[in-house]
This record gives C-alpha cells, sequence and structure tokens, in this order.
C-alpha cells in the first residue's frame, strides 16, 4: 500500500510540474526537489537568481531550472566525484553554472565527510541517530576540500529576486556566518532544519530560527520534511523572507 501512495505522490508531481515521466528517467532528475520547488512557487512568483548551496547532483538545479527559467543558477558541492555528475546532469543548461568547493565562514580547506548514500555528505560526521534511522548513511569517508566565504564571491552578479538554498546537512549556519554581506542582497532563504540530532554537533530547529530571523529574515512556511518509517518528522524544509520585503 506504501507503494501505492508514493506512486500516486509521484504522478501528482509530475501534473502540478508540467514535467513528464521522460524528465524524471534522466540523469539528476528528482520527485522530491521538484515537489519542493513546486511548493515554494506559491510563495515565490519569479526569481532572477538562485544560489544552490549544496547541490548534490543537481536535483534542485534543475528543478528550480524548469520553473524559473528567467534565473541565473550558481551551484555549489564540494565533493569531486559527486560534482563530476552535478557537471553531467546540468551541462547542456547554460543558465546554471557550477563550483567545486564548499561554502563556510573561513576560507582554505574544510575536513568534510563524504558519505556512501551522497546526500548525507557534511562538513559534520553522520549522528548515531541518523545511522539507526538510516543505515545507509553508515559508511563516511574523511577528505579534506577546499572552503570558501560567500562574501568572497564578489565577481556572481546577484540580480534580485534571489533565492539562496542551503541543503548542507547541518552546516547552513557556518555558510551564513560567512555571508553575512551578501545576506543584504537575498530576498528568500531556503534551508533544512533538524528536530533530532542527525549530525554531531548540528544547530536543531529552534536555534536556526533564532538565528535566520537574527540575521533579518522572516518565516514564511514549511515546504517540504523527512520523516521515519514511523512517520516521526526528523527534517523540515523552511522558506524565509527577507524582512519588509512582502
Amino acid at each position: 500500500m506504501n507503494i501505492l501512495f508514493k506512486m500516486a505522490d509521484a504522478a501528482r508531481v509530475m501534473i502540478r510540474s508540467g514535467r513528464g515521466p521522460g524528465a524524471f528517467l534522466q540523469g539528476g532528475a528528482s520527485i522530491a526537489s521538484t515537489q519542493l520547488v513546486h511548493n515554494c512557487s506559491h510563495y515565490i512568483r519569479s526569481l532572477h537568481t538562485i544560489l544552490d548551496v549544496g547541490a548534490n547532483k543537481g536535483q534542485f538545479a534543475l528543478a528550480v531550472a524548469h520553473r524559473y527559467p528567467q534565473a541565473r543558477i550558481y551551484s555549489f558541492e564540494p565533493v569531486p566525484e559527486t560534482f563530476s555528475q552535478l557537471q553531467q546532469h546540468t551541462r547542456k543548461i547554460p543558465a546554471i553554472r557550477t563550483f567545486n568547493f564548499a561554502l563556510g565562514s573561513s576560507t582554505g580547506s574544510l575536513e568534510f565527510y563524504s558519505n556512501a548514500y551522497s546526500h548525507a555528505s557534511s562538513a559534520l560526521q553522520v549522528s548515531d541517530q541518523q545511522i539507526q534511522l538510516q543505515p545507509q548513511t553508515a559508511r563516511t569517508r574523511r577528505m579534506v576540500v577546499p572552503v570558501k566565504q560567500l562574501d568572497q564571491l564578489s565577481d556572481l552578479p546577484l540580480r534580485s529576486p534571489t533565492l539562496l538554498k542551503l541543503d548542507v546537512q547541518g552546516f547552513e549556519q557556518e555558510v551564513l556566518r560567512g555571508a553575512t554581506a551578501t545576506l543584504r542582497q537575498i530576498d528568500y532563504l531556503l534551508f533544512e532544519t533538524s528536530f533530532i540530532p542527525m549530525y554531531t554537533g548540528e544547530p536543531l530547529f529552534d536555534e536556526m530560527h533564532h538565528f535566520v530571523k537574527s540575521l533579518g529574515f522572516d518565516f514564511i512556511a514549511p515546504v517540504g520534511f523527512l520523516q521515519s518509517d514511523n512517520l516521526q518528522i526528523l527534517q523540515m524544509d523552511l522558506l524565509y523572507q527577507r524582512q519588509n520585503e512582502r
């Protein structure tokens, strides 16, 4: 029965997005990212710039390029093998520009944990709780990746409205700490936050909400979530807007 519900959800996402089944057979396309972008589009009419931080294999970039074809997209992915897949999946879309480094609060190099389940790769170690809930995240490989501050990337033209999307597995606060100047040009902020520690040392929902509020952003709505097999909500995608932009 659960499989039938998932198939029905997938069909509904395809219809709403205007993307046929063929689009999801191509590399990098994702039902989950398409649904996330569709949900965001209820609150964001147009975008001209998208900062896709934690791009993975291009799932979000492909979905947002379809929904906002006029937008310029900058996608950041630090793991070399995953970055190669990102490049491959987005190579036919000129609006997407890719970068093979991490973003954070410092410049130089960053110890990073590449996960066999690439969605769980992070600068933070996977917690025991996540491994219990998602055994596929147990295998990691420690590596060193280059890291930069978003504020250093002054050569990226940010034409408003601009969305900053963060999916960096518990490292969101560090990315924001390195973007204090850039945030003045950000109209919308989308990030994933946890309700239980999925990564060692990650700030949870309450801390992230108050931190983002202190940066001048107001909460709009939840636009996605991750549940365990027993329906516990583990993580949620939250959409914020810069104050007095409404």
